[in-house]
């Protein structure tokens, strides 16, 4: 028997079920693996308590009479702890897998779903966390923002505290690094590292977007230049904002640092989300034609996310494909985020263009899209974005690793960093 303190310690599960039977059995299964459970069978007590809070982790059936636990996904959402939630239910699997992203998507970041009948080791097992996963132990992440003006980031810019991080490009058959995307960083000695989620829309209403990505453009291109000596084949993405495919001198500007850094056309990828694409196609089809006519690639990001993806593969001279990786990361356990990433191979080849792979986190993945017929992959499971410095010692070992690695399956255990 556990004594007081053992029992004080343990962590907090909510069943909510409508079914008493199976809230008991549940109930059961939670006890032996050290929970101290609290059975609920109607939705209103269930608000009741996550509102009081203090739960590790929450079972919930998604039939709960008149009421359905969709509502009470929001309502943990919405809270500052994050405890585990398990969703259970014997809808099919599409809803249950369909039910789990919808949690990720509001801000549950740790949700399963398991289907009735329930299966007690498969329960046990979504009991189980390791000590470094212990859901006490994690909150939400403090959401306050912080007073940036258009004066911050004008001076930010004057004093170099914008620069690229690259994150590599592996062609997924070979493992060889074939490039990078330049993602905008911003390390202020003020408000410390500053996320592009806040600085690009500040840039983009006070008129510094262009500065900005022209900065950008300008190492990126320089970082390209020392590869391209080395290996011809290889090319920079850099990502072209929304407020910038309406303005006609961006082709221009390219060809100038093109020409002033003796980079060729061929190395530089511009990357434009497909939303951006469609806001003005007329303008936009102006600046990509022109690129393109010029020798650089156009890759459409985020495919997918939008609404009018297949229209704009057929209007627009997109050279790649990037599937997104709210695709990619779930792929290997969500039958329908597969064959997203299936078709969007099939029709990226069927458009004579590359298929890139984004947020790809392990070898297993590495090697399912590699098998699929996918091109070229990112993620973490090869490297996060790295300053220039960084990112070209990780080429170099990264070349070493593959070069001793042999077969294609060592390759893909190489992945793992």
């Amino acid at each position: 028997m556990p004594d007081s303190n053992e029992q004080a310690q343990a962590a907090r599960i909510l069943v909510v079920d409508d079914d008493p039977v199976q809230g008991a059995i549940i109930s059961g299964v939670c006890r032996r693996r050290g929970y101290q459970p609290t059975f609920v069978s109607s939705y209103q007590a269930a608000v009741d308590h996550i509102a009081a809070g203090g739960f590790d982790c929450i079972t919930i059936d998604l039939s709960l009479g008149d009421r359905d636990g969709i509502e009470l996904l929001r309502l943990i959402a919405g809270g500052r702890r994050s405890p585990r939630v398990i969703v259970i239910s014997g809808c099919d699997q599409r809803i249950l897998s369909a039910t789990v992203r919808m949690a990720h998507a509001v801000g549950i970041v740790d949700a399963i779903s398991l289907q009735k009948p329930i299966d007690l080791v498969s329960l046990g097992d979504a009991l189980t966390f390791g000590a470094s996963e212990q859901p006490s132990s994690r909150c939400r992440p403090d959401r306050r923002s912080r007073s940036i003006d258009a004066a911050d980031l004008s001076r930010g810019l004057e004093a170099g505290e914008f620069y690229p991080a690259f994150q590599p490009k592996v062609q997924l058959a070979t493992g060889k690094v074939v490039g990078c995307e330049a993602l905008a960083r911003w390390d202020s000695p003020t408000f410390g590292s500053v996320g592009p989620d806040v600085f690009i829309p500040l840039a983009e209403q006070s008129g510094l977007i262009k500065p900005l990505t022209l900065l950008m453009l300008r190492q990126s291109i320089e970082i390209a230049r020392r590869f391209v000596d080395i290996d011809p084949s290889f090319a920079v993405a850099v990502n072209l904002s929304a407020a910038l495919l309406s303005d006609t001198t961006i082709p221009a500007e390219v060809e100038r640092l093109l020409d002033e850094t003796g980079l060729p056309a061929r190395s530089l990828i511009i990357e434009v989300t497909e939303s951006t694409a469609m806001t003005d196609i007329a303008c936009a089809m102006d600046i990509m034609l022109r690129l393109r006519i010029k020798g650089v690639g156009i890759s459409i990001d985020d495919f997918g996310t939008g609404y009018s993806s297949l229209a704009v593969l057929a209007r627009m001279p997109f050279s790649e494909l990037k599937i997104d990786r709210s695709f990619v990361k779930d792929c290997l356990t969500d039958a329908d985020m597969w064959k997203v990433v299936s078709a969007s191979v099939a029709i990226a080849h069927q458009y004579n263009m590359q298929a890139v792979a984004e947020g790809i986190e392990d070898a297993e993945t590495w090697r399912a899209l590699d098998e699929l017929g996918c091109d070229i992959g990112q993620g973490f499971g090869f490297s996060r974005g790295l300053r220039r410095e960084a990112f070209v010692e990780w080429c170099r070992h990264w070349s070493e690793r593959l070069a001793s690695a042999g077969p294609a399956a060592e390759r893909h255990r190489a992945c793992a960093t």
